[in-house]
């Protein structure tokens, strides 16, 4: 692979490097090594559940402790793939000459059917059809195919609201009765419920740098409004992924791809590259949603079973791991520490920790004992795309647990794609990270991470097929040398809006609506 001479400087403007510039051509060509599932993780094999007396105990765990917990809230992704169906309809339905109920009954487009014979309950429609009346466009008298196609245009066409080239966190998610709120003010409301310590919350938003104007301006607006509902003050801070975590891809010749100025091409690598964002942090424990992923506050199952319950929870547990494992370390490091101390850690490592391993000594035990923690919301698996729960034998030959991709398994061996397919839970992205150790002092999360768990992903950029590549996953790679929990939690917290349609399902809707 041939770097030209003027490529240097462009790349240590980068603040990259040609070691990591060849590395990253090496796994592009060669791809990654794939993972040795054992088994999926199943209730009571990986995947521990809680009486209700057990879940009250572990939510007064965590509502008495002293720790200094941050929500950290991945949100750098644009709202364009929400609106990839209502793009397509767009551009097809004007052109078809088709009937409009025999149009959306075509197979591309009868998910769309019940999305506009309710579009009155998304949380803009209002503002859309008050938008179109100030055009002269009477919206109630129209046709119900011409009241598609408006609506539609209104809600992507540059004469109208653009929402597609939004970032998805300034979405307008939710209707209330005298508002409507955004992912980005729900994750706020929802921090002030279980993330606060003396009145103040931190939340932690890593985002695009150049949606930064944007969020700064609409947590200008709200954040005054938000505080004196909740009686909370919000500590906000913002992030964005480093340079030096971008990566090169390969066109379909296996050259480098180059801009059109014929300078390399970078890329972002994915969420992967978060692990560096997490590790800058400071304070004891994180907890770790998608920007996507919040209810509407009067939904039906919000109301009875409030989402923050179970990062109580989550929280909970973790903090009595901890605990337990400090409590070890600290007698381990003792040079007169008695051998039932280091059987008793080595049980806990193993039936409390998910580390299956023959350690011989009890340095070993201290190697294994001393990494962060993290416990992991899992949900009972119902189709969603995405990472789930397994046993994974590792290169140490010990076996423990990981989130796992469908990517990560080599489905071309019959048994681990019969191991993949009798997983029965999915990762909904609810995690309760560890980010110091027994001494107080912060681990350096780049040295737990997995750096031969990464992907090689087919893309499309400006119409053209690339090869690229994305690093370890922050949940999965990025934390495949952490201590590992799974615990069972409702479906109903997992409410994530891939699609514009998504915000009609019921965790996005008041009760009254559904």
């Amino acid at each position: 692979m041939k770097i030209h001479p003027r490529d240097i400087s462009h790349i240590e403007n980068h603040e990259l490097s040609i070691d990591k510039i060849e590395k990253d051509i090496d796994y592009l060509k060669k791809g990654f090594p794939s993972l040795e599932v054992v088994k999926p993780a199943t209730l009571n094999d990986g995947i521990i559940t809680f009486s209700p007396e057990e879940e009250e105990t572990l939510i007064e765990n965590y509502q008495n402790s002293e720790v200094e917990a941050i929500k950290f809230v991945p949100a750098s992704g644009a709202a364009s793939r929400m609106f990839r169906s209502l793009h397509q309809f767009m551009e097809d339905y004007p052109t078809s000459q088709m009937d409009f109920e025999i149009f959306l009954h075509q197979d591309d487009y009868k998910d769309l059917f019940g999305f506009f014979s309710t579009m009155e309950n998304l949380p803009f429609y209002d503002d859309l059809k008050f938008a179109l009346n100030g055009k002269c466009v009477d919206f109630d008298t129209l046709s119900q195919g011409d009241k598609a196609l408006m609506f539609t245009k209104q809600i992507l066409a540059s004469e109208g609201f653009q929402m597609a080239d939004l970032p998805k966190g300034l979405i307008p998610f939710h209707k209330y009765a005298e508002e409507k709120l955004t992912a980005f003010q729900e994750h706020l409301f929802e921090a002030a419920r279980y993330v606060v310590k003396d009145k103040e919350a931190r939340v932690h938003f890593t985002i695009s740098k150049d949606h930064l104007d944007k969020f700064q301006e609409k947590l200008k607006e709200v954040k005054h409004k938000i505080e004196d509902a909740t009686g909370v003050c919000f500590n906000v801070e913002f992030s964005f992924q480093h340079p030096s975590t971008d990566t090169v891809c390969l066109d379909t010749n296996g050259d480098l791809c180059r801009d059109d100025e014929g300078q390399i091409l970078f890329r972002p690598a994915g969420h992967g590259a978060l692990i560096q964002n997490l590790n800058a942090l400071e304070g004891d424990l994180v907890f770790i949603k998608n920007i996507d992923n919040v209810a509407h506050q009067d939904s039906k199952d919000e109301k009875s079973k409030p989402t923050h319950k179970y990062k109580s929870i989550l929280a909970g547990k973790l903090i009595q791991l901890q605990d337990k494992a400090f409590g070890y370390l600290r007698a381990l490091e003792k040079e007169a520490c008695v051998e039932t101390i280091v059987k008793e850690a080595k049980a806990f490592l193993r039936d409390q920790l998910n580390v299956h391993i023959d350690l011989q000594t009890k340095e070993d035990v201290f190697y294994y004992l001393n990494r962060p923690i993290r416990v992991c919301g899992m949900v009972i698996n119902e189709g969603a795309p995405g990472g789930g729960p397994f046993w994974i034998k590792n290169e140490d030959n010990s076996v423990s647990l990981q989130i796992v991709e469908k990517s990560q398994i080599d489905l071309s061996q019959p048994d681990q794609k019969e191991k993949m397919e009798a997983s029965t839970h999915f990762n909904p992205v609810d995690i309760v990270c560890s980010l110091k150790n027994y001494r107080g002092k912060p681990f350096n999360l780049v040295d737990f991470v997995d750096t031969n768990k990464g992907f090689v992903a087919n893309k499309f950029v400006g119409g053209k097929s690339i090869k690229g590549l994305e690093l370890p996953g922050l949940w999965n790679g990025g934390m495949a040398f952490w201590n590992t929990v799974f615990v069972e939690v409702p479906t109903h917290i997992f409410n994530p809006v891939k699609t514009v349609l998504d915000l009609l399902k019921p965790g996005h809707q008041p009760e009254k609506n559904v």
